[in-house]
């Protein structure tokens, strides 16, 4: 019995050795999850008062952001990469990164507010491809990322991948722009997807997380404002008791919400490749009408900015 003890544990050392290697194996220098390191350094030497977009890949793929600061006439970053981060996630990554008389622009998806709060394996590229351990647990705001396995399994084959040609259809870390933008995608053709089947149910812990995020930024000297995800039409029909209810609970909570979700809601036709990544007319389309509502909202040009410009 003892010996078989001793086998187990040395079995499942084995195992977690395993897994930790894995997890610390690097991806090909250009892999997309890395260009979050590039967006820390342009944030960390931005000026302030300054406006920080933050989501997932709606934010990435669907928003021009020179076009937003030339409007403004402040500087404009998008953090956005990927919904699967979690957004307690990127709330706390966005916050690090703000100081007093910042804006922050939340545009979650929709799934942040029913099961993927807390992210799954994209959360796990980020903590450990990427090597930002600071943001593997913080109880209150977010805990331990699902899908573990199929993280494990991503990965290698991402490993592997880099000893291939590389697709041509690939998001890659030198698609972003100078703002934070992705646009390797704007000159290709739409791809072909599926709508996204009905979301639900509406996690009201996520609204009250948000919540207290919100009121600590405010203490802060921070605004956070609140928008909505461009999103494909048959997915929003489909999701649209859903987004109704969400509309509903955040109207009613201490939040700046300025948008409203059918003004997001787009044909198929403006999207490239998934119910959130806009191609080049979506992009317009949503960028303007997302400084309509900045400019409702009573965002205007900065003046402490332009004195010093």
């Amino acid at each position: 019995m003892k010996r078989f003890v001793v086998k187990l544990v040395l079995f499942a050392l084995l195992f977690l050795a395993g897994i930790g290697g894995l997890m610390l194996l690097p991806l090909p220098s250009q892999s997309y999850i890395l260009a979050i390191l590039d967006k820390y350094r342009s944030l960390e030497t931005l000026e302030s008062p300054k406006l920080v977009i933050a989501g997932g890949s709606n934010c990435a793929f669907g928003i021009d952001s020179e076009a937003i600061s030339q409007a403004l006439g402040m500087p404009v970053f998008n953090l956005g990469m990927n919904a699967g981060f979690g957004l307690g996630r990127i709330l706390e990554d966005a916050g690090s990164f703000l100081k007093e008389g910042d804006v922050l622009l939340l545009i979650p998806e929709y799934s942040h507010f029913t099961d993927a709060w807390n992210g799954g394996e994209a959360a796990y590229e980020l903590i450990f491809t990427a090597r930002q351990y600071r943001l593997l647990l913080r109880p209150g705001l977010y805990g331990l990322p699902g899908n573990v396995q199929s993280y494990l399994v991503t990965h290698l084959q991402g490993f592997i991948a880099g000893f291939r040609p590389p697709n041509p259809l690939a998001y890659t870390r030198d698609g972003f722009n100078a703002y934070g933008d992705y646009t390797g995608h704007l000159e290709r053709e739409n791809q072909a997807f599926q709508s996204q089947e009905a979301l639900g149910p509406l996690d009201q812990e996520a609204v009250r997380r948000l919540c207290r995020f919100a009121a600590a930024c405010e203490e802060r000297g921070i605004q956070v404002l609140l928008s909505y995800p461009s999103y494909e039409e048959g997915s929003f029909a489909a999701s649209r008791e859903l987004i109704h209810a969400l509309d509903r609970t955040l109207r009613e909570a201490p939040l700046g919400v300025i948008s409203r979700p059918e003004t997001y809601c787009f044909p198929r036709s403006f999207f490239y490749d998934t119910v959130y990544h806009l191609n080049r007319e979506g992009r317009q389309r949503r960028t303007k009408a997302l400084l309509q509502d900045l400019s409702r909202a009573g965002l205007r040009r900065s003046s402490s900015w332009e004195r010093r410009h």
